[in-house]
Order: C-alpha cells, then sequence, then structure tokens
C-alpha cells in the first residue's frame, strides 16, 4: 500500500531526498504526475490541502498532510520498520536529527542564498557573499573532520542523517565546489559516492554530476553603445543656455538618494582620547619601554570614552595554516571598515599549523563593544570578553597583543594583523 502521494518537481532536491528515504527504505511512494511548480502549488485544491503553498508535501490515505521536507522524510523513514533509518537507539535517535538539521542549516541553507547572489535574485554584495562561503566551507571542514574515521554519520548504517545530507551535497557538488575544492575534502567526496551509488537510490538520483569549474559572480554585461549616426551637416551655433535650463535636460534619478543615517557613535559625549593620533603613535613608536606608544596611551586613554576588549575566535578547531588564519584575520578587518573612524585592534594567530588559536584586543569607542564591531558580518563568530586595566592579568593581555608577544596555554604569537 502505498504511504502517500508527494507533491514535487521532478528537479527539486527537496524531493528527491524524500524518495530516496522512500526507495532505500522500502517505502512505496506515489509521485503527483504534472506537477508545476506556481501553478499547482497555487491552486484553490492544493491550498486547501496545504494552506501555505509549500512544496515538497505529502498527502496519505489517513488523511494526514505534511509539508516540510523534514517532517516528510522522517515520516517515511518511520515507515520503513527493518531498515532503522532513524536508529536504534535514543542516543542515535538524536544524532540523526543533528545531522538532519546540520546539513539543512549549514549546507543547504549557506549554498541558497550563495546561488540567489550569483544568479542575480538577490542584488549581489560581495561582502554577504564572502561571509556565507566561509560560514559553508566552516561547515564542509566540520563534516570532513567527522568523517575522517566513519563510513556514515551516525553509525555503522546508513540513517536518514546520510540520506539527508548527502541530498545536499549533490546540489553543491554539481554547481558549487571546483575540482581543486573538492580535492581537499577526501572524506566527505567517498562519504557522499557511497550513498548516491547505494543501488536503491541511485535510480533516483542518476548518475553523479560534479562541477567543471567553482561558482563565482559574474557582473552582468554592459550594453553595447549603439554606433554614432552619420555625422550631419553642422547646424549653425546656438546661443549659450542658461544655467537653469541646462540643469533641465539632466537626467534626475529614478529613486532620489537617502541622506546618510547619522551613527550614534557620532553623539557619545567629546572625548579627549584622540584616536587617530593613537595610531599614528602606536605606528611610529616601539610599543614598550619608556616613550613608548602603550606610555603614551596611559597618559591619554580615556576610560569614559573608549572601552577595551579581548577578541577570540570560537572555531579554533577550525584553523589550519597559520597565514590561512592571518588571511582570515584580514578579512575579519576589511568587513569593519565601515568602523574604522571608531575602532583600533591588534589581532595575531598564536601556535603552529594545524593547532593555533586566533586572538587579540580591539579599542573601541563607548562603553560597548557590539556598536561598533556588529558591521562585520561574521562579527558572531568571535568570543568579546572586557579588559580591566586594574587587573594584572588583563593589562598584561592588553600590552601583549600590541606588542605582538602575546602567548596563551604555550602557544606563541606567529603573525598578526592590526585594524587602524
Amino acid at each position: 500500500m502505498s504511504a502517500g502521494k508527494l507533491y514535487t518537481t521532478a528537479t527539486q532536491g527537496q524531493g528527491q531526498r524524500i524518495r530516496a528515504v522512500a526507495a532505500f527504505g522500502g517505502v512505496q511512494l506515489d509521485t503527483v504526475e504534472g506537477f508545476e511548480s506556481n501553478v499547482t502549488n497555487k491552486s484553490a485544491d492544493y491550498l486547501a490541502k496545504f494552506p501555505l503553498g509549500k512544496y515538497p508535501a505529502l498527502e496519505t490515505p489517513s488523511g494526514l498532510n505534511l509539508s516540510e521536507t523534514m517532517a516528510i522524510a522522517r515520516y517515511v523513514a518511520s515507515l520503513a520498520k527493518n531498515s532503522l533509518l532513524l536508529g536504534s537507539t535514543p542516543e542515535e535517535e538524536a544524532q540523526v536529527d543533528q545531522w538532519v538539521s546540520f546539513g539543512d542549516t549549514e549546507l543547504f541553507a549557506n549554498g541558497r542564498i550563495i546561488a540567489g547572489l550569483l544568479s542575480g535574485n538577490v542584488p549581489y554584495n560581495k561582502v554577504i557573499d564572502n561571509f556565507y562561503r566561509e560560514r559553508n566551507t566552516r561547515a564542509i571542514k566540520h563534516l570532513e573532520s567527522h568523517l575522517a574515521t566513519r563510513t556514515y554519520l551516525v553509525c555503522e548504517r546508513i540513517t536518514l542523517a546520510d540520506i539527508s545530507v548527502a541530498q545536499v551535497l549533490r546540489s553543491q557538488f554539481s554547481w558549487y565546489f571546483a575540482p581543486s575544492e573538492r580535492a581537499a575534502y577526501p572524506n566527505t567526496v567517498r562519504f557522499f559516492e557511497t550513498i548516491a551509488n547505494q543501488p536503491a537510490i541511485k535510480p533516483v538520483w542518476g548518475d553523479i554530476v560534479y562541477a567543471e569549474k567553482g561558482a563565482q559572480y559574474v557582473p552582468p554585461a554592459k550594453p553595447k553603445k549603439e554606433a554614432a549616426p552619420a555625422a550631419a551637416a553642422a547646424p549653425k551655433p546656438k546661443p549659450a543656455k542658461k544655467e537653469a535650463e541646462a540643469d533641465d535636460e539632466e537626467e534626475e534619478p529614478l529613486v532620489p538618494e537617502e541622506p546618510k543615517a547619522k551613527n550614534p557613535l557620532d553623539d557619545l559625549p567629546k572625548s579627549n582620547f584622540n584616536l587617530e593620533q593613537w595610531k599614528r603613535e602606536y605606528s611610529n613608536r616601539d610599543t614598550r619601554g619608556a616613550g613608548g606608544s602603550l606610555e603614551w596611551f596611559y597618559q591619554n586613554f580615556d576610560k569614559e570614552g573608549f572601552s577595551l576588549w579581548k577578541c577570540k575566535f570560537k572555531y579554533n578547531e577550525e584553523l589550519t595554516l597559520t597565514f590561512m588564519s592571518s588571511n582570515q584575520i584580514g578579512g575579519f578587518f576589511n568587513r569593519l571598515e565601515a568602523s574604522r573612524k571608531y575602532l583600533f585592534g591588534s589581532m595575531g594567530v598564536l601556535g603552529e599549523a594545524n593547532n593555533s588559536i586566533i586572538a587579540g584586543c580591539f579599542i573601541c569607542r563607548g562603553l560597548e563593544y557590539k556598536p561598533v564591531i556588529d558591521v562585520a558580518p561574521d562579527w558572531e563568530s568571535y568570543d568579546f570578553e572586557p579588559i580591566n586595566l586594574e587587573n594584572e592579568a588583563d593589562k598584561a593581555y592588553f600590552e601583549a597583543s600590541l606588542a605582538w608577544d602575546l602567548e596563551i596555554d604555550g602557544k606563541k604569537w606567529a603573525d598578526g594583523k592590526n585594524f587602524k
């Protein structure tokens, strides 16, 4: 007996996931023929069953109607009694749910935003593009590390988690990852190919298709200028137009340019600590010692108008080569550009390849870091902790960050960058 009717298109990845789960679990599932996106799911009959008009959607013989991919896949997997697709213990069941969610929120969601930016469906923004690429890379690295000692994600057999994550990889491998990028994740590729080539799943997904080059933004071509018409007889000179008349011929913008919003940081009480002067002192003096930039800082710092913060990267286990980590700091600093007049930073990579951390400090206008730092989309990837100069440990950390000789848990400063 059929478990129900599945509404989806032939190429929709989420629908292919559900069909693969049914095929692998031996669950009969009927696919509705002739389903058209934005036609079938906009009909009154469809909306009566699935009010949001979303698909894939499942209509069951019992009258149960489901319209979320994760819920449908889980329901279909639960009908496959002999395959234990949902795990055999409460611990395995929880891990299955964890990895299904990981695939949807850490891979699929990032890829969807990147695809929207590159296709023009969303206005392109390089900062946003880089932010979601970095998040996607972080997720793939986590997956690669997890699969280094495992064939499957949860246990020694295929579960719903494996099929779900492999379906998302199937999509990204087909358009996003260049061959050189895939080569960096051999465990993930091996895992994907193992799932995609299962005898029950391959007829649903078809042959594996890999992208020949990575996905990059290509600006739209500028329209070609029409050839100038043949020169006509020279007109008689006309008297010069009045300035007002000339202005009338200028094209006005379709949308008036809005005045730039004033930054609330500009409304803070005036401070006698000149941040720009500090940046010059830091650049032109030795950091430590008599006459050094630290001496100038302590003589001029205004703790009512500025605050000091430790900054540490949250995901140090993902760091590999130190020069790549240093480049990551540079990228973070680039995304802080809008706060340059309110901020000074000194960040470094401590340790060695495959055993390093990112740490340092910031001097921020105002008494909170968030209004200054949150201009960078990836600011939440870092932990911030206030520095109290009356605390000797905090003071030593601050000075070492500026002098580039900070050491944490035996990891010594290897490379660094300043935001100034």
